[in-house]
């Protein structure tokens, strides 16, 4: 690594002097294609810190391969105060961050990362994928192209690449198992999943179909994406409810939690037990359940939408030449940076996620990402 490190110096320092083109904001920035958005990198005199020149040539590049929700707006807020932070201490030059305009749409985002393998300036590519296979080949380009590449959010198999994430299983593992011992075993249950195709989502239907084959008497009645979207969700739950079918619980994920139990508060109704959001408006949604003699049980817990402000730090890490500790890698492929969730609640433990939320704004979501100092526990 840090011959690759030491490589890409030299030739940023001919490039330099072949065009006479200085560093700074205009060395990580390029005008996106059609149809994307950037987002440009905030202004260093409005962080109130000076921003030290010439200490770094690290340049991130960032795919959010979303943008428009809650939960995206909530990473891409904690990426940019980890790169300002960064900024501020000479650890980085510079970052661009890239939205798709079609979101999930993996065509895009791969185009996305090969402008970033196009820009000389930018050697650290942090994406959060769009499919668990679709990106391995840019993705291995870029690592070909000498870049630091890092999937943040879920797992991709690809030699060079690194991943941070939460174990996606075991999060969709606990939140089904919870909803089947809830109901006594017996009843039937919908899932409103995630994005199609999301790695991520994937692995949380893979673990409740695993659940579900040792709960016989629970019948899946429907199973769909709500595209981690709360109105989608809602539509989903309603037109459900509105067919007459009985539902019990409602297994569904991060971003969908409020819209599938307010399709059931809407028509006065409630399930047996629910996936609730780690988050303002559906802990104020439940409070009310409760406030009216509810008996629903309920479980939470985040998925961080920070996870990518976690990659940011191993990313930065790695490309300074750390190499990870012994130990340091695990989940599906062994080449993954493992976030372990601090959080769980559910329905004798509600209050207490209540208080972490009551005072934000009712978008909020619980979230939750490394310090540096945890990040360097992850090194040698």
């Amino acid at each position: 690594m840090k011959k690759v490190v030491a490589l890409l110096l030299s030739a940023m320092m001919l490039l330099t002097l072949a065009t006479g083109c200085g560093g700074g904001k205009d060395a990580g920035s390029k005008t996106p294609d059609a149809g994307q958005t950037e987002q440009k990198t905030p202004d260093a005199g409005n962080t109130g810190t000076e921003t030290p020149t010439g200490t770094s040539d690290l340049v991130v590049g960032f795919s959010t391969g979303a943008a428009g929700t809650t939960f995206r707006q909530e990473g891409i807020d904690d990426f940019t105060k980890v790169a300002e932070e960064y900024k501020a201490e000479g650890r980085i030059k510079d970052y661009k961050i890239v939205n798709n305009t079609t979101n999930w749409d993996a065509n895009e985002q791969a185009n996305i990362i090969r402008d970033f393998i196009n820009d000389d300036a930018i050697n650290v590519i942090v994406v959060n994928p769009n499919s668990p296979t679709d990106l391995n080949g840019v993705l291995a380009e870029a690592v070909a192209a000498g870049k630091t590449v890092v999937a943040a959010d879920c797992e991709v198999d690809v030699e060079g690449v690194y991943c941070v994430s939460i174990d996606h299983y075991t999060w969709g593992h606990k939140v089904a198992s919870y909803i089947c011992e809830a109901l006594g075993g017996e009843g039937n249950v919908i899932q409103v999943y995630g994005g199609e195709g999301h790695p991520a989502n994937n692995e949380r239907i893979r673990a409740t179909d695993d659940v579900l084959k040792n709960y016989p008497n629970i019948k899946m009645i429907s199973s769909t994406s709500g595209g981690w979207d709360n109105q989608t969700s809602k539509d989903i739950t309603s037109q459900l409810l509105g067919s007459g079918q009985q539902i019990d619980g409602v297994i569904t994920q991060d971003s969908m939690g409020y819209g599938c139990l307010s399709a059931f508060t809407d028509l006065g109704k409630e399930p047996k037990a629910a996936f609730v959001e780690c988050g303002t408006a559906n802990a104020k949604l439940y409070q009310e359940l409760l406030d009216n003699g509810s008996t629903m049980k309920m479980c939470s817990q985040p998925n961080p939408p920070s996870i990518v402000a976690s990659g940011l730090r191993v990313a930065v890490n790695l490309a300074e030449g750390k190499q990870p500790a012994d130990g340091a890698l695990g989940g599906l492929y062994g080449r993954a940076f493992i976030y372990d969730i601090k959080s769980w609640f559910t329905d004798e433990t509600f209050q207490d996620m209540k208080a972490l939320v009551e005072n934000e704004g009712d978008d909020y979501l619980l979230t939750e990402y490394w310090s540096e100092d945890e990040v360097k526990a992850f090194f040698k």
